[in-house]
C-alpha cells in the first residue's frame, strides 16, 4: 500500500496541474476571442514570484529586514521601544 503522504502529494500536484491547465486554456480562449473581435488583449500574464522566484526584489527585502533587526538590536532605547510596541500590539490583537 502506498504511503498516504506520497498519495496526498501526488493528488495536490495533480490538482495544481489541472488548475494551471485550466487557466492557460481560458487565457488562450480569451486571446483567440480578442483576435476574432478585433479587441485588444489587455491581460498580460505577470511572472509568478513565489518562494523560488523572488529574485532580486526578495533578496533586497531580506537585506532590509536584517538591517533593521540588527540596528534595533544594537540601540538599547530603540530595542526597548520596539519591544514595548510589539507587546502592546500582541495584547491588542489577543484582546480582539
Amino acid at each position: 500500500m502506498p504511503d498516504p503522504s506520497w498519495q496526498a502529494m501526488q493528488q495536490a500536484q495533480q490538482i495544481h496541474q489541472n488548475h494551471v491547465r485550466h487557466h492557460r486554456a481560458a487565457h488562450d480562449m480569451a486571446r483567440a476571442h480578442a483576435r476574432h473581435t478585433g479587441a485588444p488583449h489587455t491581460h498580460r500574464p505577470v511572472p509568478h514570484t513565489g518562494a523560488r522566484g523572488g529574485g532580486l526584489r526578495g533578496l533586497l527585502v531580506l537585506i532590509i529586514i536584517v538591517g533593521v533587526v540588527v540596528y534595533v538590536a544594537h540601540d538599547p532605547e530603540l530595542h526597548t521601544a520596539v519591544g514595548n510596541f510589539a507587546r502592546n500590539l500582541l495584547a491588542h490583537v489577543q484582546s480582539n
